[in-house]
């Protein structure tokens, strides 16, 4: 073997008939900045190994040809690699093959599926303690017990007897890193330095030496410097029979940067690094873990699924920095529930690192791994939403979030990992619908929902093109004069499958996938191009309204699409009207004033939606060029029985007409209604009274 380092470009030889595995390593071991030579099988191996001699070779056992013991076997025969460090892979994990190994000359030996991660520094390893080994063999021929070359090593070396173990002589790092002078480490003996090591222990080591059943000892354990601080070492224990006496040779290599390494490693490998919660990787690992032993125990596991509601408005508005210490936040306060609040943590095992989890996003699990009552986890539910819910002030902001969780209980709902996920998200999404800010537990009832719902996305994506859309009209009547002055335009659906779709069902669900602007646009253009075809045959009708969705209100281009439209169509802008619910012109009022001053420099007059409902501020209302109030029907449904609706609709009517607006009744459906409506002096009314909306014909 040649006396080189890792750092002086070692040379490994990978011996694999797995191309991707040879592939894999290499480029592991190329980073390590180690050179590499390949081979197929083990003729071909010792064909490489003849051309040049390698600092250490990676041996598959399983391989055709020849196999890897032989190949080992063959490599030991060689005079040039009797000191070469051999590292045997296979994907059988046996003893018999492990101990055949090492009969036929293997150094190490690694199971398959191989950790990259740690198969690097095992490699480094390997090249620094072969060279350490070299160093001393070389000394030891020489006569030079422990001459310059020992001295200088990076490992600590130590000599001592073979039955009192005491220190005859120590390296310069193994001084340095212990902190004791070469006198102090004389009057010491080996165990001192080895606290986790006994003088028994250490006789059964050296008697086991003695007879030839290992040519060295390896262990992993701590040493102790001289101010009693411990650290962590690979240590090689060797026998050196001399003429007169035999020597217990020990090399440590200090792994504390390794250990470190590893950490690190495994925090980035398993752990969320915004939140320092386990991820998706280390709760899917661990919650099969449980899963295992729960399924021998006959014991239960709820999956408690967290999503935070409207999280990515809070994104949008705030912005991403503020949403990361509010997902932090979020994280300190789970993980306090779950340690600290004694009703919850005595329902998680102590000691679970997936007590609390973020898959992703703004998504949590929370496992309860002891729990003889599925009723509990509910319970669970309840204390988590109402400590999320709890407000939050951040960067000066403070903000109140809610969140909705999902529960699926294991084994009564699945076994693996995987479905209980996908049961306890599918009930989250339940929950959501539900309003938000609740709990479900699974039920199988939800998949076959799950399933109707993908269907309807997938169909809702084809309507605009198959032209399934159609829009329908609810006139407006002017109760003087018993004219239709305007009609509100409604979409419909008509599904090939299902027939008519509610708005209800279908518009949600197309804000959800994005789909609400393109189908907003269409419902424009349809409207606009039936009034003005209305008007060619000279039917009147004073203007059409058509509502706008948050999403298209807020859309970069909705002045350009506005104007588009009209320009395609031919309408006159001053018979549309552009219908906006009360909470979407006071979400960022300011903004709100803006894009409205443009749409009535068009022409175009502006109706409040649903007003009463939202939270309107009066000194807004002045500042927006507004054209009509329409009362939502929640209040005019029992006006004429209920006084305090009675008194809102009053109050509305006024309020209308101290700033000029006209006032659109919605909703009515009743003679005592209308006439309660007309008492009041509102003079448009829409509803069932008169009409349900109507297709254009």
């Amino acid at each position: 073997m040649s006396n080189v380092s890792p750092d002086n470009s070692a040379l490994a030889l990978i011996v694999d008939d797995d191309t991707t595995v040879r592939i894999i390593m290499r480029s592991v071991l190329e980073s390590q900045g180690i050179r590499v030579n390949d081979a197929a099988d083990g003729v071909e191996a010792l064909q490489a190994f003849a051309e040049e001699t390698p600092d250490i070779v990676i041996l598959d056992i399983m391989m055709p040809e020849k196999d890897g013991f032989d190949t080992c076997t063959d490599i030991r025969n060689d005079p040039k690699g009797k000191l070469v460090p051999i590292m045997m892979s296979t994907g059988i994990d046996d003893t018999d093959s492990i101990n055949r190994a090492y009969q036929t000359g293997a150094t190490d030996f690694a199971i398959k599926p191989i950790n990259w991660p740690i198969f690097g520094h095992r490699i480094r390893y390997m090249l620094q303690a072969a060279k350490a080994m070299h160093d001393h063999l070389a000394a030891q021929q020489t006569a030079i017990r422990l001459g310059k070359v020992i001295e200088r090593s990076s490992n600590e070396i130590y000599i001592c007897d073979d039955h009192r173990f005491e220190l005859q002589q120590s390296n310069g790092r193994a001084r340095d890193n212990l902190g004791y002078s070469d006198d102090e480490l004389t009057q010491l003996n080996l165990c001192q330095l080895l606290p986790k090591i006994s003088a028994s222990q250490m006789k059964g080591i050296v008697t086991d030496l003695a007879r030839g059943e290992y040519n060295e000892q390896r262990l992993t354990t701590s040493m102790r410097r001289k101010n009693g601080t411990l650290y962590p070492v690979e240590l090689s224990l060797q026998l050196s029979r001399e003429e007169n006496s035999t020597l217990l040779i020990g090399i440590a290599q200090d792994i504390t940067e390794r250990r470190q390494a590893h950490k690190h490693m495994r925090q980035l490998a398993y752990y969320d690094t915004l939140t320092g919660l386990p991820n998706r990787q280390l709760f899917s690992e661990q919650l099969g873990d449980m899963l295992g032993n729960a399924k021998s125990n006959l014991a239960k596991i709820a999956v408690l699924y967290i999503d935070i509601d409207n999280f990515k408005r809070i994104n949008d508005t705030l912005g991403h920095s503020l949403g990361d210490k509010l997902l932090q936040e979020i994280a300190r306060r789970l993980r306090k529930c779950a340690t600290q609040n004694t009703s919850i943590a005595r329902h998680i095992k102590l000691g679970t690192e997936i007590a609390v989890a973020r898959l992703s996003g703004d998504e949590f699990t929370m496992v309860l791994n002891v729990l003889d009552d599925t009723s509990i986890a509910g319970d669970v539910a309840k204390y988590l939403i109402n400590t999320l819910s709890h407000p939050m002030v951040l960067e000066g902001h403070e903000l109140t979030v809610t969140p909705s969780i999902g529960i699926t209980i294991a084994p009564l709902d699945s076994d693996n990992v995987e479905s209980l996920l996908k049961h306890a998200g599918t009930a989250m999404h339940h929950a959501k619908q539900a309003g938000k800010n609740t709990y479900q537990y699974y039920s199988s009832t939800m998949n076959a929902m799950g399933r109707e719902r993908l269907e309807l996305e997938a169909d809702l994506r084809k309507a605009l093109e198959q032209n399934e859309l159609v829009v329908y009209f609810q006139p407006q009547i002017d109760i003087q004069t018993g004219k239709l002055v305007s009609a509100e335009t409604l979409v419909r659906w008509n599904h090939p499958k299902h027939g008519l779709v509610s708005p209800d069902n279908f518009i949600p669900l197309a804000e959800e996938m994005g789909l609400i602007i393109d189908i907003g646009n269409w419902v424009l253009t349809q409207a606009c191009t039936d009034l003005k075809g209305w008007q060619a045959k000279g039917l009147e009708l004073g203007e059409v309204a058509v509502n706008l969705s948050s999403l298209q209100f807020k859309h970069s281009d909705l002045l350009e699409q506005t104007c588009k439209v009209l320009k395609q169509t031919g309408l006159d802008a001053k018979y549309l009207k552009l219908e906006l619910t009360e909470s979407i012109i006071m979400n960022d009022a300011e903004t709100t004033v803006h894009a409205l001053h443009a749409l009535k420099a068009m022409g175009i007059r502006l109706s409040i939606d649903d007003f009463g409902t939202g939270y309107s501020s009066l000194n807004y209302l002045t500042k927006f060029p507004l054209d009509e109030l329409k009362i939502d029907k929640s209040f005019i449904v029992d006006v004429d029985s209920d006084s305090h609706n009675a008194s809102i609709v009053t109050a509305i009517v006024a309020m209308a007409d101290s700033l000029g607006l006209d006032v659109v009744a919605e909703g009515v459906e009743t003679e005592s209604q209308l006439a309660f409506v007309r008492e009041h002096n509102v003079r448009l009314v829409q509803g069932y009274y008169f009409s349900q909306a109507l297709p254009a014909a």
